[in-house]
């Protein structure tokens, strides 16, 4: 059996879900993309509100606490049920568009960096400055809330920031960014590596590939919606 989330690897190891105290269906897991709870790693996610969720989850701490702080559990089994539905465009009545506009939570692990840098060409990261927007926005602009992250604060896009990220993304495809891809280049720049990676490879590079149309769609669909769009590192 396939890898649920690479689609490449034979699954070695099996997930269970589990939603309100309820097992969920069996996902089979890859060595390489089964996380690791011991691991020191930065992962990105992204999360869509509407601007009434925001101000409420600013006035109550404790609605706050549980939003930013789902279990391990909850996340993946958000991840990989966008997966699944992903391979299954029959799952939902309005089909792939349906489904992906649907999604609440992405999480995009450890390719941030990657698609930062082929975004913007900065691989350094430092808070000063920043590369602009719109597409400095993508991985690591926003505006620092009072939540605090594993690095940092939770960062917070306002719809109309939200709606620059989509247009700007909207006119870079997969070709343009696999354009410009290089080994040698991600390797010289000590761009953030794959779990249990030291280098990059021309194999590990498909990942972000793969993860950049996500992106692209859930920007989208949130500037549709006119919701703002919260990223944090953990």
């Amino acid at each position: 059996m396939r890898c649920a989330k690479c689609h490449k690897n034979e699954a070695t190891i099996q997930f269970t879900p589990v939603v309100d105290g309820k097992p969920q269906k069996i996902i089979h897991l890859c060595k390489d993309c089964a996380p690791d709870p011991h691991a020191k790693i930065i992962e990105a996610f992204y999360r869509r509100v509407t601007p009434g969720e925001f101000a409420r989850l600013q006035c109550d701490a404790k609605a706050a606490e549980s939003f930013f702080c789902p279990s391990l559990e909850e996340l993946l089994e958000e991840t990989f049920r966008h997966l699944e539905e992903l391979d299954d465009p029959e799952k939902l009545p309005g089909g792939r568009q349906e489904q992906e506009g649907n999604v609440r939570i992405l999480l995009i692990g450890t390719f941030w960096h990657a698609l930062h840098f082929l975004l913007t060409g900065d691989s350094e990261l430092k808070p000063h400055p920043l590369p602009p927007p719109p597409l400095g926005n993508v991985v690591q602009g926003g505006t620092p809330t009072q939540w605090p992250c594993k690095h940092g604060h939770v960062r917070s896009l306002l719809p109309n920031e939200v709606r620059a990220v989509a247009d700007a993304l909207s006119k870079i495809s997969v070709a343009e960014l696999r354009s410009r891809f290089s080994v040698a280049s991600f390797n010289a720049a000590h761009i953030y590596p794959r779990p249990g990676r030291a280098r990059w490879t021309d194999e590990d590079a498909e990942s972000v590939f793969e993860i950049y149309p996500r992106v692209v769609e859930f920007f989208r669909s949130a500037a549709r919606d006119g919701d703002m769009i919260l990223l944090s590192s953990d």
